[in-house]
């Protein structure tokens, strides 16, 4: 009696479960047509993928998938690059290297399957970000990206992969989707150029990042809507010459640079890095309100250049990355902080290459500074950064709060760290973090990290 009501029971529970999943599908299969697709495009392929197990109207719902398509290396490829780069030995490193190559054929494989596999007619973003090995059609995947009129499309395959952007494919159909276009190690050639700038009509951000560029580079365009430019390490460039009413955003990392901005009226925010200083001499700056700066490779001709720097009568946040130094850090941020007299947040990234724990000293008072919030990074206890700390909280009368952040700050790209990075003391930095504390009155809100 027990073993039948047993089996009643869980064929009354198993009927019920059936019930319920044919009930979810039927709701799922009720929802109306395009709302299914938009849900998928919410997600990432791989998410949209195993949505086909949800009912047979599902089954291959995930081939009309229209959002954005990333491709950055498998996890195993991750995994293998990072013990390739542990293992001693050359013998055993060239047989892992092999595996590497063979996951790595494996992963372009799969997505070349993928895009074949995609009915959707458009997509919203596509993204390569990975190094790939010989014998791979590049130009297959860029036609794909142009076939689905993408809006944000981002191409690297690594620093010793010489491509060039192909622009008979661009003109074999109007890419006039293209909304942000990144490359990095990729070549751009004149004519290519000329054609993102005057055909790509909704083109609002570009970033060329390590790239292939002409020596002389005009952006301009009679409907140009370029919001954002990001010229990063392009060591090719020595003119550039900007016509561009709807630029907001100017990025720019690299050596000497004959530039000349016409016309940027609605520039707002500005980045300079590298061996280029001369940034000082634009005259767009006075209208600029959000500003950073990295000096960590012009030493010691960038005080000279703040010097000529014109009051920066709108800018409302600052971030310098510079380097522990007993003056000329410190005399930059001093310079700045003069220059800028409308100026709310301070952040100083410091690069502590060679940190310096003399007593600090002591610095007249200038003048009075708006400066609302000061933000120390990669904080160590160096005599610099305590005579910053001590100078602000003299002259800027408005102050109201203070972040110390002792954790190691992002290693820079341009300039090679000592051993002092490698020991870093986390807890010790803390330490003097709040010894500095004692000096800053209670009325300044403290934050330390």
């Amino acid at each position: 009696m027990e073993d039948e009501a047993s089996r009643d029971d869980k064929q009354k529970r198993a009927k019920a479960n059936d019930e319920k999943d044919y009930k979810e599908e039927d709701i799922i299969n009720q929802l109306p047509d395009g709302i299914p697709v938009a849900i998928l495009s919410k997600l990432s392929i791989n998410e949209a993928a195993r949505t086909s197990i949800l009912s047979k109207k599902w089954r291959y719902l995930w081939t009309s998938f229209s959002g954005t398509l990333e491709f950055d290396g498998s996890p195993i490829m991750k995994d293998m690059k990072k013990d390739i780069e542990k293992v001693a030995g050359r013998h055993l490193q060239m047989a892992m290297e092999i595996m590497y190559d063979a996951e790595r054929q494996t992963y372009t494989s799969w997505i070349n399957e993928l895009l074949s596999s995609l009915k959707s007619s458009t997509l919203q973003g596509l993204k390569f970000w990975f190094h790939v090995g010989t014998g791979c059609d590049i130009d297959k995947w860029v036609h794909f990206a142009i076939q689905k009129k993408v809006q944000k499309l981002e191409l690297y395959f690594g620093h010793t992969f010489e491509y060039v952007l192909p622009l008979h494919l661009f003109k074999q159909a109007s890419f006039n989707s293209l909304l942000v276009l990144r490359l990095k190690f990729i070549t751009v050639k004149k004519e290519m150029l000329e054609y993102l700038l005057c055909c790509c009509p909704l083109l609002e951000t570009l970033s060329l990042v390590n790239s292939g560029v002409p020596k002389t580079m005009k952006v301009s365009g009679p409907s140009l809507k370029l919001k954002c430019l990001e010229l990063v390490r392009c060591w090719e460039l020595i003119n550039l010459e900007i016509f561009a009413e709807n630029l907001m955003s100017f990025k720019y990392y690299g050596s000497h640079l004959n530039a000349e901005f016409k016309s940027v009226p609605s520039l707002v925010e500005a980045t300079f890095g590298g061996s280029f200083v001369e940034f000082s001499r634009q005259s767009f700056l006075p209208q600029i309100k959000v500003l950073k700066l990295d000096i960590t490779q012009n030493v010691p001709e960038v005080i000279y250049w703040l010097c000529q720097l014109p009051k920066l009568q709108n800018l409302k946040y600052l971030e310098l990355v510079a380097c522990v130094d007993d003056s000329l850090t410190l005399g930059a941020c001093v310079l700045l902080l003069k220059a800028s007299p409308s100026l709310w947040r301070f952040t100083v990234k410091m690069l502590n290459t060679n940190p310096i724990f003399r007593t600090e000293g002591k610095f007249t008072m200038e003048c009075q500074y708006s400066l609302k919030e000061l933000e120390l990074v990669g904080f160590c206890g160096a005599a610099c950064e305590v005579e910053l700390v001590m100078y602000v909280l003299e002259n800027a009368v408005e102050l109201q709060k203070i972040t110390i952040d002792t954790r190691l700050p992002t290693k820079p790209k341009l300039r090679p760290l000592g051993e002092h990075f490698k020991t870093w003391d986390h807890e010790e930095n803390r330490k003097r973090a709040w010894e500095l504390q004692k000096k800053i009155p209670p009325s300044i809100d403290f934050i330390c990290l």
